[in-house]
């Protein structure tokens, strides 16, 4: 084979793996957390406590079974901060404390929304 068919068989393989994990990083996690998230938001504004704290905690399991799926394009500084606002959504839910379990909500959300991009964001 030549050099040029054998390139352009290598570059059609990477875009085939890329495309085929960003198709399958949406269909796995395209709207689980941010479902969770913006129900968590709900229950949050309407203070029902009890329900944002099982909502986070779903959150976090989902997080720790699916964290695995988006290593590949997720820094490692956003992945942290993405982890330590589902902690503080918890401890805010747990303290009833609407300013802080807010706020971390809609942090997470940005976050999440340009972590699954194909080129995600700072």
């Amino acid at each position: 084979m030549r050099n040029n068919t054998v390139n352009i068989m290598l570059i059609s393989l990477i875009v085939i793996i890329f495309l085929g994990y960003f198709m399958i990083l949406d269909l796995i996690l395209a709207n689980d957390i941010i479902e969770q998230l913006r129900l968590a938001e709900y229950y949050t504004r309407n203070e029902n406590w009890n329900d944002v704290t099982k909502i986070a905690n779903d959150i976090k399991e989902s997080w720790n079974i699916k964290k695995y799926y988006i290593m590949i394009n997720f820094a490692e500084a956003e992945y942290t901060v993405f982890e330590n606002h589902i902690n503080y959504i918890i401890g805010g839910a747990e303290g009833k404390q609407l300013d802080t379990t807010l706020s971390n909500i809609l942090a997470a959300q940005d976050i999440w929304k340009y972590a699954i991009k194909f080129v995600p964001e700072p």
